[in-house]
């Protein structure tokens, strides 16, 4: 990718917003791309960046999800500059109902101008309607990524990193994980030594350790799910240390056992076993937290049946064991 240094002019870095964004979906992104020009040296002083705030509707002003307003410099229906980088930020999923079809024009047309295109959290869905992820490995928010995978089949959604690279475009995760991106695509155009003093200027840490799934649940939010799953969920909630098959399951609504499958597969966007497994790895996240039980008693009543169960879900979904989980959220060993 061509560097900074080889463009040789200010960069213009385009940070999207609709109503009900996330603050620090702008701000953090924001400062990071600020904070680098005051490491650049007094010879590439010409190559800095400039934020550019744009609204993604006819407004300038734009009220956060906090009820703070941000006022933009344009909006998408006046840009009068070339733009280096784009990054959408995340909003409210309610309000991607009220997006004007102008926005997903503009970045159909923008994307062969861009030298990069990238979301924050929940800015995934917009780039996504607007077929720009298709085929695609993207990641969002952890709280999201059933939705977004639901909605759309075509893509490939990891919630472990905090950002992902597919072909030229850029997704990152949950609010905070805009800063990751921003601090990657900081090192790609100057090098780690510029990107490292950036991060211990802000007190950060270059590489984030750990993956972005450890700080949600494997299960969406309960209204999140269909009134079907919910239903199942109920079911299963106070049997997870039992034996339970999809027979079990199936019998409970009434329904054949490949109708069932078919049926909750449509409602969830997973597998009834798949569903289970995830139950039981909120449950096990959950008591390793709050209580002092011993890993050998959680892994027996979550059903699993032994410690290398549970320590191979935990290795599937989280990368790490379920000792590790205990002792980040605990800070103890």
């Amino acid at each position: 990718m061509e560097n900074a240094e080889k463009q040789g002019k200010i960069k213009n870095i385009v940070l999207l917003i609709l109503p009900k964004v996330q603050l620090l979906d702008v701000a953090g992104p924001c400062d990071v791309f600020t904070s680098a020009n005051l490491f650049l040296p007094d010879d590439k002083a010409g190559l800095q960046y400039q934020v550019h705030l744009i609204s993604g509707t006819s407004d300038k002003v734009i009220y956060s999800g906090s009820g703070i307003p941000l006022t933009c410099s344009r909006t998408i229906y006046d840009i009068d500059f070339p733009v280096d980088t784009l990054l959408v930020a995340g909003t409210d999923l309610r309000t991607l109902d009220e997006v004007n079809p102008d926005l997903y024009t503009y970045l159909q047309n923008t994307i062969g101008s861009v030298r990069r295109l990238g979301s924050v959290c929940a800015g995934a869905f917009i780039l996504a309607k607007a077929g720009l992820l298709n085929g695609k490995q993207v990641t969002t928010h952890w709280k999201y990524a059933d939705i977004l995978q639901r909605t759309y089949p075509d893509l490939e959604v990891n919630i472990n990193p905090f950002f992902i690279r597919d072909r030229g475009i850029y997704t990152s995760g949950g609010v905070s994980s805009g800063i990751d991106l921003a601090l990657a695509l900081l090192e790609e155009d100057w090098g780690r030594p510029l990107a490292s003093e950036v991060a211990k200027h802000l007190v950060l840490h270059l590489k984030r350790a750990g993956v972005q799934s450890q700080f949600g649940n494997a299960i969406s939010d309960y209204e999140m799910l269909s009134p079907f799953t919910k239903g199942i969920r109920d079911l299963l909630k106070d049997k997870l240390g039992q034996s339970i098959s999809i027979e079990f399951m199936a019998e409970s609504v009434h329904m054949s056992v490949r109708n069932f499958s078919r049926v909750f597969l449509r409602e969830s966007g997973v597998t009834p076993g798949k569903f289970l497994e995830k139950m039981r790895l909120d449950q096990a996240k959950d008591m390793l937290e709050y209580t002092e039980m011993s890993i050998e008693m959680i892994a027996a009543k979550c059903g699993f049946g032994n410690v290398v169960s549970l320590r191979r879900l935990f290795f599937k979904y989280l990368s790490i064991s379920p000792a590790q989980y205990r002792k980040s959220c605990k800070g103890t060993g």
